[in-house]
């Protein structure tokens, strides 16, 4: 009788303390430190991407900067997690070009550095390599102007665990990353979470 005793007293411990373990964490032991390391790397190969792409355009068509953010999943089961894209508009130089010759110079630009975008529904054009997606969204140009569109690089949806919120608060509003070319390096990546002095 006693040994069962203290095989009972064993079990309970070995349950509370199997309790206690999933408490304190998320997502599979997720912390929120592992979801923003796992949100800034998701960074990298979609700021990659877009700088390929960027310096592919840049001679042909008006440019400004790449725009950053964090934006919900497509999928809605995947409530923990974000999708990093970077975006920027593109312009024709010429006001002569049509729609169509402006989408075929632009695709043949990002086919030389390895991009073959296809047709994927209304006035857009896309490709997947790698888990990154590349989209071009021809928009609608402003009368004596060149034709316009937004060039959207997408990285992998990825699961940020219990870091979500703190990530949507650090690039809420008109808080975004910004792609600029600098002196110090022709590729910069923004710094991840700037207004977040506590990010570990």
């Amino acid at each position: 009788m006693k040994s069962d005793y203290r095989g009972f007293f064993l079990s309970a411990a070995a349950l509370l303390t199997l309790s206690t373990l999933a408490a304190g964490c998320s997502d599979g032991g997720m912390s929120v430190s592992d979801g923003k390391k796992a949100a800034d790397e998701s960074r990298r190969p979609v700021a990659k991407t877009y700088w390929k792409l960027h310096k592919a355009l840049g001679d042909q068509f008006y440019l400004t900067l790449g725009v950053g953010g964090f934006t919900g999943c497509a999928d809605p089961s995947s409530k923990d997690s974000l999708v990093y894209v970077v975006d920027e508009p593109v312009e024709g130089k010429s006001k002569k070009q049509t729609d169509e010759q402006f989408v075929a110079m632009v695709k043949s630009r990002l086919s030389a550095v390895g991009w073959q975008l296809k047709p994927a529904g209304n006035k857009r054009q896309s490709a997947m390599k790698n888990g990154v997606e590349v989209q071009l969204n021809l928009l609608n140009r402003t009368a004596g102007e060149g034709a316009l569109a937004r060039l959207d690089v997408r990285g992998k949806c990825t699961n940020v665990g219990p870091a979500k919120g703190d990530i949507f608060d650090a690039y809420g509003g008109s808080k975004r990353d910004e792609y600029r070319s600098s002196s110090a390096s022709p590729t910069p990546i923004p710094s991840f979470l700037d207004s977040d002095a506590t990010t570990p």
